[in-house]
Parts: C-alpha cells; structure tokens; sequence
C-alpha cells in the first residue's frame, strides 16, 4: 500500500502496521497534549510535504507546501517553537497551519528524508508540553528505527542492540549449567549498577522491592523453573542508586528432559508510563469520591428541603379548613417558621456553592462591632427564653468601636454558632463573648460561643466541618443534620483569614472559639437609625407600580406598602409594565428582573427611553439575583436601586421615603 502521497518526494511503501503505528502516534500526542492537530511532516529545501495528520478536518488544506526559505539547518527553516520563531515565519505558519503557537519536534531520518513531528496550538512555555513531545520523538524515534531495521533486513542482535538503546529495554540471561547472570548494557543501566557490578539471581531479585513486588518476583521465576511456562509482569525495584523504577519484565525458560537449564528475558523501564497510569487512576479514585459525596450531598439536601416544605404545604392546607382565628394564626405562624428555615437553607446551599465554587468574595465596611453584636444577642434572647436557657453575653469594647470588615460575614460566622449551641441546648447556658485584642499591629476580633448541651464525640468533631455531619445516630430530627451552617462557618473564617476552633465533651457540651483579623475603621460611623415616615410626607400623594410574574411577590410587596395605605398597581410581566407606564405617570415602580414575555431590565430600558416616569420618578429592581455583575447590569438599565429578595419592610419603606421626598420637593 503506497502510504505517502504519490506526489511526495518520498513515495515509500510501508507496511500497514507502521500506518497504523504513525496514525496513532500522531493522534496520541494530540490527546496527550490536549490539542486538535498534529502531524508528521518531511522538510525538503523547496517544499515542506505532509506525511500523517491526525485531523482531515483542521488545517493544513494541502499535501505540499512552500517552504519558509532555503537554509541547510532546519533550525533556521522551521524554528524548534513558536517562541523561537521570528515574525515572518509565524506569519508563514499561520497562513499555512491556521496556528499562533506549536512545538516542532526532534528531526528524524526515515529513509533518507528529514521528517519532524508538529503539534499546532501545543504551547511551548509550559515545560511539560516539550517532556511530552520529547517522549513522543523517543516513541517515533523506535517506530523508525525498527523500520530501518526491518527494511535492511539486518540481523537479530542489530535490532536487540537498538531497541533497547531507544526504547530502554534491557535483556538478560541466567545460565543454569554455569550458575552465570548476564545483564545487557541496558539493564545495567535500568538497574543503574556500575560497568564491572557482577549480577547473580540473589542480587537480582533483591533489587526489586521489599514486599509485595520481592515475593512476586521470585514466586513467579520458581514457578516458571518448575513448569517452563513463560511469564510477564509490571513490578517495581529500587536501583542501586536508591531511585524507585517501575519494570516490565518478561522471561521464558529452556528446558531439558524437564528440568530448566537456562532463563532468558527483557525487562524495560517503564515508569513514565506507569507513573501516568497511577496518577489517573488517583485521579480517577478523586472523581469518582467527589461525584459520590456530591451525590450524597444532594441526597441530604433534597431530605432537608422537604422538611419545610412538608411543614408549609401542610399548614396551608390545613389553615383554608381552619375557622377558629387562634388556630388559623398559629398554623400560620407555623408555616412561616417552615419558610424562614427553608430560606436559611436555600441561602445556606447558596453560600456553600459559591464558596467551593471559588466564586465567593467578600465585602469590607466599616461597621460599628459593638452594634452587630448587640442585634445578634438580641435575635437570641427570646430563643433562649422559649427553650428555658439562659444567655448570658459578655461584650467588651465601647459603643462607638468601629472596624472594617465584613460585617455580613462576620454576623453570619456568629449567628451560626450559636443556633448551633440553641439547637443542642436543652438546659443549662448559653454564652457568647465578643472582644477585640490587638496581636502586634493587627486587630483580632475574638469571638467565644459556649453552651452546656449534647456534647459531640471525637468522632463527630473529626468531621464537623464537612456538609450534613453531625449525630447520624440521633433519632431525634432536630438534634440531626447541623446542614452547612458549621461547614460555611469553617469555609467564610478562612476566607477572612481567621482560625476556629472547637472543644467538646459528650454530656458536657461544646465551645467554639474564633479569631479574625480586621482593621480599626479610619472614619466613624454613626449608629444605624429605623426607617420612618413622617406623617407629613404621607401626605404626598404618589403612584406606585408593582412588576412581578410571581402572585405571591406582587402581594408581598403590595401588603408592605399598605402600611402607608398606599394600594399600588400590578403588572405581572414587563410587556404590560410598559404599557401601563405609556397610560399612567408612576412616582415609583419596584420591577422583578426575570420576567416572561419581557423581562424587568428590558422594560426598564424602554420606560427609561421614553421617559414615561414622572419628573422624579425612580424604577428599583427587585430580584434573586445579587451578584455585582447583576447590580451593574440593573444600573446600566436605568435602575435607581436594587433590593434583594426576600425583600423586608425596612428597605421598602426606605424605597417609599425617598420617592415621597423627591415629589415634595418639586411640588
């Protein structure tokens, strides 16, 4: 079979197994090296001819191609790598090869002719693409010179001689009627021994190593003594330099009226390729671990959601039946502790993804410590107070202490742990301290939350921080399941470069200590006031719009601003916002982002470009999504605000105020 194009200068038949052997040669450095193309090329003075491609389907288009000049160094004509080529010849690559970057491999002979490996869009500065193209050239190297061999027809021992000089496989020999080893240079060199070392079957087997590999090897010569049958196995040694080499080795035996008078076998040095298999199958075991605790993980969050909901849906259920008022609120009230736990649970899982997804990042103010701390222990009181425990909180700094941080964090840190110490808190106390200690010029916030409750084992504090790890053995639902709070705890102390720590005793209870680093505000602050309305202001009369596709957010929103008695209008998608705009001023128009039919940022745009608003009207979105890149998005839309969902009565009514403000002031 004429494998080469006919017009090539080579025109040489190969045997259909070197066809194959290049094909795949040349495919295999693609998928080794992570690109689309690659190819076997002979360089000639006039032309640069291509032999093997991996892909028909990627460039080059032609068989032959001009060559970049005439130079008697291929150096010169075809630069080792991009990085060394000059202009001229990248702008000749890439008209031809369609590639900014490649890496050219070592020059070949093959009956003759110059022939190089190319691999396109290979990147030269990362080294272990050149270690790969160099394994790949050793590779080639041993497919062309077993050809050359093969073609001259040249003896035996030629062909041993180089293929274990190019593909590092050694030979040796025991001879039983002598009791003599012979090693071939190669093993020699495998074995990493000196010229005049003098083998015997006792100090080869104790090269290999202690252990597993020790015993196999020599179970497996006695074996092939007693039976003749040939054997082949992966094993490794340690060289006489001390370097762990992975071997394969092959023998055979000669036998004589049944008994073994002579063992002969190869061994090659195979350790790259052993090193990459165990590499993948660790990585394989790492994905396959990360895919089952994903798969848990998921398991256990699906089990924790429908707690909630099974709580929500039950008590809606219940209360269109209800008539007696009492019951009716306290089913309600039930329904509503039901969603606030889903919400913290959603946040949670939020939290948790976008920490381990790298996408979390944090947002630094300055706060007042004092203030934060104050509304976390107050938020605990009456839950404290419903279990019968007491709280005691030790706040030692000034009221006016600010620092910068993030105080969004740092709160959630501490809310965390101590529902943590409510939840497994039956009787006794609860104690939270929050101090500031300076360590040499840095601030250190110190915060201590101890409780007298359940107490964890070492088992369980081995494995605390990690999603959903707590009394799997409890059958109580409520002491089961800690959820993420403690694992996002672990995750956002480390993210602020902080420490936590955590003691336990079954019975006794559980106190965790945290540390985190901050800085004294440059500028105080001073403490954040409630948002009121002055009755003056709600006499402004203004139009309000509300936009969501969502029923049961369209009431939410609506129900707050009833409180002002304000009774907005509703749209439920952007396309009638609009339309509603173009028939009626609105003063203030509060507009979900994901809509159907039209979206809110959309609507925004063309009430904005029409200028359908009142002279100092404001559209603010109301969204889930709350990521910078959302906020920018709403800003470029002509948003004036943005509030986050679940929206809560304080930032509606601030919402409200400034609208109110802005229409007394002009009218």
């Amino acid at each position: 079979m004429v494998y080469f194009d006919e017009q090539s200068s080579l025109n040489i038949k190969l045997e259909a197994q070197l066809k194959t052997s290049l094909t795949g040669l040349v495919q295999r450095g693609c998928d080794s090296l992570g690109i689309f193309q690659a190819m076997l090329l002979q360089i000639d003075d006039e032309t640069v001819n291509v032999l093997v491609k991996a892909s028909s389907a990627y460039p080059p288009s032609f068989k032959s191609i001009p060559s970049f000049s005439s130079c008697v160094s291929v150096d010169n004509c075809f630069p080792a790598n991009s990085a060394k080529a000059s202009s001229a010849f990248k702008q000749w690559f890439a008209t031809y090869f369609n590639g900014e970057k490649y890496i050219r491999g070592r020059i070949h002979n093959l009956d003759g002719n110059r022939v190089c490996l190319v691999f396109i869009n290979a990147c030269p500065a990362q080294s272990i693409n050149l270690e790969k193209v160099a394994l790949l050239d050793d590779w080639l190297n041993v497919m062309i010179e077993k050809f050359h061999v093969e073609k001259a027809e040249t003896n035996q021992n030629t062909l041993y001689d180089k293929l274990q000089s190019v593909a590092n496989i050694g030979t040796w020999e025991v001879d039983f009627t002598t009791n003599v080893l012979t090693w071939s240079s190669q093993t020699r060199r495998i074995h990493e021994v000196d010229d005049d070392f003098i083998p015997s079957l006792e100090t080869a087997v104790g090269f290999y190593k202690e252990g597993f590999d020790r015993g196999e090897i020599s179970r497996i010569v006695s074996h092939t003594v007693e039976t003749g049958e040939p054997w082949s196995a992966t094993l490794e040694l340690v060289s006489a330099k001390g370097n762990s080499v992975w071997i394969e080795t092959h023998g055979m035996a000669e036998m004589k009226q049944g008994k073994c008078v002579r063992l002969f076998g190869t061994c090659q040095n195979v350790n790259k390729s052993v090193q990459l298999r165990l590499e993948l199958d660790a990585r394989r075991k790492e994905a396959e671990a990360a895919s089952k605790e994903r798969g848990m993980l998921l398991s256990r969050i699906s089990h924790e959601l429908k707690t909630p909901l099974n709580g929500i849906t039950g008590m809606l259920q219940a209360i269109k039946f209800e008539n007696k008022d009492n019951v009716r609120i306290r089913k309600a009230d039930i329904a509503l502790h039901s969603a606030d736990r889903l919400l913290s649970l959603i946040n949670d899982v939020l939290d948790y993804t976008s920490i381990i997804n790298g996408e979390f990042s944090l947002n630094y103010s300055d706060f007042c410590v004092r203030s934060l701390a104050e509304d976390i222990v107050d938020e605990f009181k009456n839950k404290c107070s419903d279990k019968g425990v007491r709280l005691y909180a030790v706040l030692s700094f000034d009221d006016n202490t600010y620092v910068n941080g993030d105080a969004a964090r740092i709160s959630q840190v501490i809310t965390n742990l101590l529902s943590n110490a409510v939840k497994f808190t039956a009787k006794g106390y609860i104690s939270i301290q929050v101090t500031l200690k300076q360590q040499g010029d840095i601030p250190i916030l110190l915060a201590s939350v101890e409780d007298t409750g359940v107490g964890m084992s070492d088992d369980i504090l081995s494995r605390i921080f990690r999603p959903f790890q707590n009394d799997t053995d409890s059958a109580s639902e409520e002491l089961n399941g800690n959820g993420l709070g403690l694992s996002i705890v672990n995750q956002l102390v480390g993210k602020m470069g902080g420490e936590l720590e955590v003691r336990s005793n079954v019975g006794k209870g559980t106190c965790f200590d945290v540390a985190i680093p901050i800085e004294m505000a440059t500028l105080e602050e001073t403490a954040n006031e409630d948002v009121e309305i002055s009755s003056e202001l709600l006499t402004v009369p203004i139009n309000i719009l509300v936009v969501d596709d969502n029923d049961i957010n369209r009431l939410v929103l609506a129900s707050m601003l009833e409180r002002f008695n304000y009774v907005p209008d509703e749209a439920d998608n952007g396309e009638v916002a609009v339309e509603m705009a173009r028939a009626k001023r609105y003063d203030l128009i509060f507009m979900d982002c994901a809509m159907p039919v039209l979206d809110g940022m959309s609507a925004t745009k063309i009430i904005m470009q029409e200028g359908l608003l009142s002279k100092y009207g404001r559209v603010v979105a109301v969204t889930a999504n709350t990521t910078a890149e959302d906020k920018i998005s709403c800003s470029e839309a002509g948003m004036a605000d943005f509030l986050s969902k679940p929206v809560v009565q304080s930032d509606v009514t601030a919402q409200v105020r400034t609208a109110l403000n802005a229409k007394s002031i002009t009218a």
